[in-house]
């Protein structure tokens, strides 16, 4: 027979202010519609390049 090791225990809940700031500080990583239209052609490329390599 195996030993199972006991799962970790959880974190604790994060608090109301914790939340807020992670939430304040996603928004802030996240581009506006603005900057994500000029996003480069590079992504569209390396997409089509990884089709044809299948």
């Amino acid at each position: 027979m195996s030993n199972w090791q006991k799962p970790s225990k959880r974190e604790p809940p994060k608090t109301k202010a914790e939340l807020r700031e992670m939430l304040t500080e996603a928004v802030r990583n996240t581009p506006s519609p603005d900057q994500a239209s000029k996003r480069p052609v590079k992504a569209k490329k390396t997409a089509a390049g990884a089709a044809d390599v299948d």
